[in-house]
């Protein structure tokens, strides 16, 4: 009887030691899926293409510095600028939540509420357009004007 114990205790130890190692490997795969499901998620939640895009509109009289958090490309030419965007220059300031800019018209609109700001003038629309590189603004919608002595 001695025998039998012995036999069926290293068949009970091996088949132990069998599952015990393949609970390992299935313990290390399912932390590499769920590693790779985690990377794949973070890169599939980016919903634009450029992140605080910058630049500058040129004109004769003035530069008007363009930024806003998120941008993305819609052509060559054409980029949709969202999330706090803003048109400043030494003489006004302009901020919406999305504008549409085409780069080689150096123009832009935007058909979302927005806000024209400055030195004695205040003025909220429905949206803007901006037309010659900068040299004419365009209000468009309810417009509300607000003068500053």
């Amino acid at each position: 009887m001695n025998n039998l114990f012995k036999i069926n205790q290293k068949i009970i130890i091996v088949t132990f030691l069998f599952l015990l190692i393949i609970f390992g490997f299935l313990l290390l795969d399912k932390n590499s899926n769920l590693k790779k499901t985690i990377d794949l998620n973070d890169s599939l939640n980016f919903s634009y293409d450029i992140l605080n895009p910058k630049f500058t509109i040129n004109n004769i009289k003035q530069n008007i510095a363009v930024s806003a958090n998120e941008g993305n490309f819609i052509d060559s030419n054409k980029i949709l600028l969202r999330k706090n965007v803003s048109f400043k220059s030494n003489n006004f300031l302009i901020k919406s939540s999305e504008v549409y800019f085409n780069k080689k018209n150096q123009s832009a609109f935007s058909n979302k509420n927005s806000k024209f700001i400055s030195n004695k003038t205040n003025i909220t629309a429905e949206g803007f357009e901006i037309t010659n590189k900068g040299d004419k603004i365009l209000f468009n919608g309810q417009v509300k004007v607000i003068l500053k002595k």
